[in-house]
């Protein structure tokens, strides 16, 4: 077990270090931190950690819009869960770089995401 462990901290801690190579990597590997972590971790801590890592260099954010738009839902416990990924889209869409921005538009695009209320709560869907 801890052999399984060892590389996902190591993960974590590439996503919080000063290298930005290393966070880049990290990013590209933030399916793979997900689905170690398990769905509930996902959601209340990695999510949490994506959306207050908006201030980061530009080819970083590009690479989290990116990974964020190729059905990361599923980690973090299917679509019913998918509005949590909202916040760090969100913030994501209000960076300076163009180029960003526009991930996110066309993440968002393919998203395709639908309200649908039923009773005080909001289920998603996507397409």
């Amino acid at each position: 077990m801890i052999n399984q462990i060892a590389p996902i901290a190591i993960l974590m801690d590439e996503l919080r270090s000063e290298d930005v190579q290393l966070r880049l990597n990290a990013i590209h590997r933030i399916s793979t931190i997900a689905l170690a972590l398990g769905p509930d971790r996902a959601r209340e801590e990695l999510i949490v950690f994506l959306q207050e890592s908006v201030d980061d260099e530009d080819e970083v954010l590009l690479a989290l819009a990116e990974e964020l738009g190729r059905d990361f839902e599923e980690y973090i416990g299917g679509k019913e869960y998918a509005h949590l990924l909202l916040g760090p889209l969100e913030n994501l869409s209000a960076v300076e770089e163009t180029v960003v921005r526009d991930k996110v538009r066309g993440q968002n695009t393919q998203f395709c995401v639908f309200l649908t209320f039923s009773g005080p709560h909001i289920r998603l869907q996507s397409r």
